[in-house]
């Protein structure tokens, strides 16, 4: 069962101008008359305007009956107290406006609705996904460089120096894991660096600003850490003030696999859901008052029945399997410039997510694609709607012109469809890198066959000849791509032939994979057999590759990683000895340097068997192992054993080295000189 985790960065925020807490600033109705425009735009002696005791702690109007009330008290003085002719002018001046406001009654009534009027600017919380910083990191003391998205041996690692967060009851401040069951981490014990980090976090408070109706510069300071594992919750309560003229909280969720942990707000009668584990990252904020509930993290048993699905897939013999891989496609479209998995919307994120979460540890690759149908057929001139575009047709029978819209809006469909190919566009990694951008695929792979079905199709059309007029419909959608890992090689093999697509920016990819440290052995396979899937193709056409280091690197890693038979494949050159030896003469020192290792015996036949196998043991359509290889591997081998010969050799390395006595020219000799006195 994987281990669920959910971990945030919190910031308290806060601000010291107090029209910051007034998110309709600037956005009185013209109609409201000047008392109320008074009372509404003052910012330090009317209580009521932000619905709390003062306008320090108040947030939200949250009663405007109540604030109505509160301001007519507030006005009261102004218009009834005093004396003298000041206090003659403030009653000419109440009674000109009894129009407007006749009774006490009547100015309450005007005021409610003028507040109700009111434009509300921003909202009480808000949530949205976020792409952290590249060079972001985080460090714990005790724990080192934290890697994300969170694992478990770290996250474990991490709770060994935190303790269980408490909350207030009261004036006490106590731990009870049946209200909250948290871990959290002080400032003082982690650090989070990156160059971009401090700009990053002012542009989020922004974001806050802009999200929640504040108009004042907003700062956020470092809070703590907090980690939820499987159960953790924290059951409904609002925040207490932590540091002076603090309003909110900023909650930043680093990429961490989990369900559950949902954070519910509530605020007059309103609900809102963050729902941290639908993106990779993202924040949220919301003001002090404001109840919430953090939901339990969850286990995922949902997804046994996936897990158990592609299990099952797996287990099968790659032969055996109908279906090499999957095509699942998504419910939203994207475009070429934002298919990436950061880029994912609603449903497509969550099941995105959940198949990351319930592949983790399978021998399988997910990509993201562009996906798109073309079906080429004839146009059925017997609809009616075709009748009038007929002559149209005859007139135009003889050009080769294609016309985008000939027919001005309607778009007929296809009496017959001749030819239909599915293809993969902008196909990417789950780290938004391009892998290839055109790729034929079978259709039937294509998890749901209703895919296309009601989908808008672009359209061309092509009038020759006595044949009629010919129709060409694309059908576009977005995919995810799920392939084992030993089907990679095959699917990005399958060029279009119709399109001369080259196979240079897969290759490219699969170098580059197999040419960092944490390598995956898989990858080398991958390139091994996608190399040789399209060779033949690139022998007849060498100028699909324009980048000529591609190949060298090719042989440089097969011979970094021993495949010793893929390189022999490479190195023959049918008809061309000239050219098999220059080829040779690239691996020499690398196949010295293997056979000159510390390696035991077993492992150097490897390296020979596989690249010079002996003449008996070669498949009758094989090429045959030039002279000069020939005489090479003797030689080496000869040298190998000579003087003092390997040393510590055991019983194993008895039949390697009675196999190398066959390559030389006399085997009894080299195996009674030269093998035996060694055993």
């Amino acid at each position: 069962m994987r281990f669920p985790i959910f971990t945030s960065i919190v910031f308290t925020l806060t601000t010291h101008s107090a029209t910051a807490y007034k998110p309709w600033n600037g956005t009185i109705p013209e109609s409201v008359n000047e008392e109320c425009r008074q009372a509404l735009s003052t910012d330090i002696d009317c209580p009521f305007v932000l619905g709390r005791d003062s306008v320090e702690s108040g947030l939200y109007l949250k009663d405007p009956a109540l604030a109505a009330s509160y301001c007519s008290s507030w006005l009261r003085p102004a218009t009834e107290s005093g004396s003298g002719s000041d206090n003659d002018e403030d009653k000419q001046s109440v009674a000109s406006d009894s129009s407007t406001i006749a009774t006490k009654d009547d100015f309450k009534v005007n005021l409610l609705k003028a507040i109700k009027d009111i434009k509300i600017v921003g909202k009480f919380a808000f949530d949205e996904e976020i792409e952290i910083p590249e060079d972001f990191n985080i460090s714990v003391q005790g724990v080192g460089d934290i890697k994300l998205p969170l694992k478990k041996a770290q996250a474990m690692k991490i709770i060994t120096q935190a303790r269980q967060a408490p909350f207030g009851r009261g004036s006490d401040t106590i731990v009870d894991t049946s209200v909250r069951k948290t871990w959290e981490l002080d400032p003082e014990q982690f650090t989070i660096g990156g160059d971009e980090w401090s700009d990053y976090l002012q542009e989020l408070c922004e974001l806050v600003a802009q999200k929640m109706g504040i108009n004042t510069p907003i700062h956020a300071e470092l809070y703590k850490m907090l980690l939820y594992e499987k159960g953790a919750m924290f059951k409904a309560h609002t925040d207490t003030e932590k540091i002076p003229n603090m309003f909110g909280t900023l909650a930043i969720s680093l990429p961490s696999k989990h369900r559950g942990g949902e954070v519910v707000l509530e605020h007059c009668g309103e609900d809102i859901v963050y729902e941290s584990y639908k993106s990779q990252a993202s924040c949220a904020a919301w003001y002090s008052d404001v109840h919430h509930e953090v939901l339990p993290v969850k286990s995922e048993t949902e997804l046994q029945p996936l897990r158990e699905c592609v299990g099952g897939w797996l287990a099968q013999e790659q032969k055996d399997r109908k279906t090499p891989y999957a095509c699942h496609v998504l419910d939203h479209e994207y475009t070429q410039a934002n298919i990436s998995q950061k880029s994912l919307k609603g449903a497509d994120m969550t099941r995105f997510m959940a198949l990351q979460q319930a592949l983790e540890g399978c021998p399988v690759t997910m990509f993201l694609a562009l996906l798109e149908r073309e079906e080429v057929g004839m146009i059925d001139f017997a609809e009616p709607e075709m009748q009038a575009f007929y002559p149209l047709s005859l007139a135009l029978a003889r050009t080769l012109d294609i016309y985008p819209d000939p027919f001005k809006g309607y778009h007929p469909p296809l009496y017959s469809v001749d030819e239909s190919v599915c293809r993969l566009k902008t196909l990417r990694d789950l780290q938004g890198d391009a892998v290839t951008d055109d790729l034929v695929i079978t259709e039937n792979y294509v998890l749901d066959p209703s895919a296309f079905k009601g989908v808008k199709s672009e359209k061309a059309y092509e009038f020759s000849g006595n044949s009629g007029t010919t129709a060409t419909h694309w059908y576009r959608g977005s995919t995810i791509v799920i392939v084992p890992h030993g089907s990679v090689a095959g699917l990005l093999s399958q060029l279009d032939s119709h399109r001369d697509s080259s196979p240079e920016m897969q290759i490219k990819y699969i170098v580059h994979l197999c040419s960092q440290p944490d390598m995956q052995d898989h990858l080398i396979n991958t390139m091994v057999s996608l190399v040789e899937n399209v060779m033949p193709k690139l022998e007849i056409y060498p100028d699909l590759m324009k980048d000529k280091s591609v190949l060298p690197k090719v042989v440089r890693i097969a011979l970094q990683y021993e495949r010793y038979h893929f390189l022999r494949q490479w190195m023959i050159e049918p008809d061309d000895d000239d050219k098999t030896l220059d080829n040779f003469n690239k691996l020499k020192k690398g196949l010295s340097l293997a056979m000159a290792s510390k390696d035991g015996l077993v492992h150097k036949r490897k390296v020979v068997s596989h690249f010079v196998p002996l003449p008996s043991d070669l498949p009758t359509d094989a090429l045959p192992t030039p002279g000069p290889i020939l005489e090479w591997t003797r030689q080496t081998l000869q040298n190998m054993f000579d003087g003092d010969g390997p040393t510590e050799v055991t019983t194993d390395d008895a039949s390697p080295a009675a196999d190398f006595s066959l390559y030389s020219e006399h085997p009894v000799i080299f195996l009674k000189e030269l093998v035996v006195p060694l055993f």
